[in-house]
């Protein structure tokens, strides 16, 4: 029996983890990996502390201070369900051998993140990793002198380009708006950089290739439909928030949990945290200050209990 169990190992679950074990509490924190998408991101500048650290980087800072605060991680293993059980909760996860661990607890918190959502395009599932990629920086390197399309408008697409920019030896970003939603520096970083072609209002139709990727197909402002020859495509199409696993809480259209102003759901005993949550923002900061918020409110919810 925990006091709580924590989901996700990211900044709002390890922000999360830490605020309990300091409060002595039997915790457990099951994540699939310790860093989660931050891991994939090359290069954070807007974290305290940091003027420029790597994703990679500050997913082994996390690790370090869970192991500081003596915080016991079941790594590799995802929640798959949550079930109430009188005043209780029972979690299951598995591994990804398929194995079973059941977790009975008294409180939740849900810190499961998103995961990069699908473009739905031809051509796309059929040549997933023989040229279509969702991670910069885990498949980047495989692009070297080779010609890329980036696909997405916001941070993490234009974060992508600028990091091709420096290993492939063109890069073309296709965004289907006429402007970036992403942060004004980034914007003006793509804009200036030379191997980088930027095409607004580019709406990507079709994947090409058969064993694997050749080109894409987009059709233009006028509707016309136009092709780029390319080795590879990296996708940025925005996120999906990672909460299937639970139907306990209430969420909105996009599949977010809605939470108040304490991190609190709408079922009593399970908080959640970062970007699985309806917040506004989905920035590390916000999701780690979130993660500290949905602890508290957890201590004080088993005070009263």
């Amino acid at each position: 029996m925990h006091d709580i169990v924590i989901l996700g190992g990211s900044a709002a679950g390890v922000t999360a983890a830490i605020y309990a074990a300091r409060r002595q509490l039997d915790i457990k924190l099951i994540a699939g990996n310790i860093g989660g998408e931050i891991a994939t991101t090359d290069i954070i500048e807007n974290y305290p502390g940091y003027v420029k650290v790597g994703g990679l980087e500050l997913a082994e800072k996390f690790k370090e201070q869970l192991k500081y605060n003596n915080v016991f991680v079941d790594d590799g293993w995802l929640a798959k369900k949550i079930e109430k059980k009188d005043n209780l909760f029972v979690v299951t996860a598995k591994n990804f051998s398929g194995e079973e661990k059941i977790y009975e607890t008294k409180a939740v918190i849900v810190a499961t993140g998103v995961h990069p959502r699908r473009l739905g395009v031809p051509g796309e599932k059929e040549l997933f990793h023989r040229g279509v990629t969702y991670c910069a920086v885990c498949d980047a390197p495989l692009f070297k002198n080779k010609i890329v399309a980036v696909v997405g408008g916001g941070n993490s697409a234009l974060e992508s380009a600028l990091m091709l920019g420096e290993i492939a030896s063109q890069v073309f970003l296709l965004n289907r708006n006429p402007q970036f939603k992403g942060e004004a520096v980034l914007i003006e970083k793509v804009k200036n950089h030379s191997k980088i072609t930027i095409l607004t209002q580019a709406a990507t139709q079709k994947i090409l290739g058969e064993k694997s990727v050749t080109g894409v197909e987009y059709k233009d402002a006028d509707g016309q439909t136009q092709q780029i020859t390319v080795n590879g495509v990296f996708v940025h199409a925005g996120w999906e928030p990672n909460a299937d696993f639970i139907d306990l809480v209430k969420k909105n259209t996009k599949g977010e949990i809605m939470v108040d102003q304490n991190s609190a759901t709408d079922m009593p005993g399970i908080f959640a945290a970062g970007d699985v949550t309806d917040t506004a923002y989905k920035q590390i900061i916000v999701a780690a200050g979130m993660g500290a918020t949905a602890a508290l409110s957890a201590v004080n919810f088993l005070n009263k209990k």
